[in-house]
């Protein structure tokens, strides 16, 4: 695809934001493209800007933001012809990291010019959760109740992020869900049923990070791949130490008696008869009794 024009949607609460870095962006860009800049004035704004984009025949739009507003253009480009190209702007970059770009948003932004103007557009697979899309990851269960804890208070900087992320996560896992007996059942690819805790549908390794370092819940997931799925079965308190270690490192936590992990999967089942919390994308996405999860091949241009 020829990249001619170009709208740059910019978040101004991202990490990375500052002024000086982004006339640096707009200057690069609009050197080799007809340029148009947009700031986003809260949740949902950047899904109905690159909607429009899309309406108007706009070739490509470029996102200086975190996942989660990421996850909107995502959203708002899926099915059509106008291609996704992302720059690091939050705390954690998976998308970015997995696209392979760099993590400064002018470097990366030099790596998505060249690779525009020599037409390396590609097609992406994303998975999709009761009709909204995702790029990098699907949670029912503790890391969903970990982001609704974490929303209530949400901080801007990175470090206050850091921290708030990891007492959010450590409070459901040792009082939240320890000891808990599974609520969800889960089927993968319309296999039987299995009774689960809390179930993690991957598309990256890894998962997520936390201070620049990857969590690998889901360690043979790709982005060229299905859907991988771990589901917790149980989750014992004197355990977590040791799931922890594995998670930033070895991963050997997926061979866990109290796990079972499928990779490459087409489709995902998720029901209970309590509503629980899901996230995509590290953004909420309300309280469920049934998730349907399922791959949606090719369904995004990006430039990456």
């Amino acid at each position: 695809m020829r990249v001619h024009r170009v709208l740059l949607i910019v978040n101004p609460v991202a990490r990375t934001y500052s002024k000086p870095v982004l006339a640096v962006i707009e200057k690069a860009l609009s050197a080799d493209f007809r340029l148009e800049v947009v700031e986003t004035k809260g949740r949902g704004h950047a899904k109905e800007l690159a909607a429009q984009a899309a309406s108007e025949g706009i070739d490509m739009v470029v996102v200086l933001s975190g996942d989660g507003t990421i996850n909107e253009v995502v959203n708002a480009l899926a099915g059509s012809d106008t291609a996704l190209a992302p720059l690091p702007g939050g705390a954690t970059n998976i998308l970015v990291r997995a696209l392979g770009l760099p993590l400064d948003p002018v470097e990366a932004t030099g790596t998505l010019i060249s690779k525009a103007l020599d037409d390396e557009a590609f097609k992406l697979n994303l998975g999709r959760a009761d009709g909204r899309y995702f790029a990098v990851n699907c949670g029912a269960g503790v890391d969903a109740a970990a982001m609704k804890r974490l929303d209530m208070k949400f901080p801007r900087t990175k470090e206050k992020f850091d921290r708030v992320a990891f007492r959010a996560v450590a409070w459901e896992l040792l009082v939240g869900y320890a000891g808990r007996r599974p609520d969800l059942r889960v089927s993968v690819d319309g296999e039987e049923e299995i009774a689960a805790l809390s179930v993690m549908v991957g598309r990256t390794d890894p998962y997520t990070y936390y201070k620049g370092v990857g969590l690998r819940m889901t360690p043979d997931a790709s982005l060229d791949a299905g859907l991988d799925v771990l589901s917790v079965r149980k989750l014992a308190r004197r355990s977590i130490p040791r799931i922890a270690w594995q998670v930033f490192g070895s991963a050997r936590h997926v061979l866990g008696p109290d796990i079972d992990y499928v990779h490459d999967a087409s489709s995902v089942v998720v029901t209970s008869d309590t509503p629980f919390p899901v996230q995509v994308d590290g953004d909420m996405h309300g309280e469920h009794r049934r998730l349907e999860m399922t791959l949606a091949p090719e369904a995004l241009w990006v430039v990456a």
